[in-house]
């Protein structure tokens, strides 16, 4: 694979996967300005935070079963289906299905625990950020896959790479990649430390005093 965008080359399903705050959101933006650059398409999303222009955002799993032709995006997939309960199983493994039959592209971002074996078996393409291997679910193929790589990054219990990397599995080569930082679309930059340190809390009671 000489380019990520070669994996949305037809019909498939394509899992990014990764621990909290390592960079998932940002590498969904960055597939879809990448993407943006030389391809038009439909875009469907759920469950992204920013407004993205000629996006058509979903709130239901009928509406995902309706789409067609489209490149859709699911962020916090765990929020679309309740993964935990086992009655739902079958209506999860019959809207994958559909995936293929509507000639659609669909990427799904979780974490490790997320990924049960079902949804995992469904997957043609994985992208990896860091992850810890015991979070993944025993048996799952999208935890052999990333068992079977012995690159550098690849520890006894992490795949350790920076939030800046990511690695593609394609179904056949493990190519890592380089994924620059979208500040425009980061909604977290702006939050407040929770920790303070003692000379800004002294800086904020003169402020106050001050206006006082």
């Amino acid at each position: 694979m000489k380019d990520i965008i070669e994996l949305f080359d037809k019909p498939k399903i394509i899992c990014l996967v990764g621990n909290i705050n390592e960079g998932k959101s940002n590498m969904l933006y960055y597939l879809i300005e990448e993407l943006r650059k030389t391809k038009t398409f439909n875009l469907y999303t759920y469950g992204l935070r920013n407004e993205i222009k000629d996006t058509t955002k979903i709130y239901s799993v009928t509406e995902l079963e309706q789409i067609r032709n489209s490149l859709i995006i699911i962020d916090e997939v765990m929020t679309l289906w309740d993964l935990d309960e086992r009655k739902c199983k079958r209506t999860i493994e019959n809207s994958l299905r559909l995936i293929h039959h509507n000639n659609n592209i669909l990427v799904i971002c979780a974490v490790p625990e997320n990924i049960k074996k079902f949804i995992s078996s469904k997957v043609n393409c994985i992208i990896y950020k860091k992850v810890t291997f015991e979070d993944f679910i025993n048996g799952s193929s999208i935890k052999r896959n990333i068992l079977n790589y012995k690159g550098a990054e690849a520890g006894s219990s992490v795949l350790n790479l920076s939030v800046n990397e990511a690695l593609v599995y394609d179904g056949l080569h493990y190519t890592k990649i380089n994924v620059p930082y979208l500040e425009v679309y980061d909604t977290k930059k702006d939050n407040e430390n929770v920790l303070k340190s003692v000379k800004e809390n002294v800086k904020e009671s003169i402020n106050k005093d001050e206006k006082n």
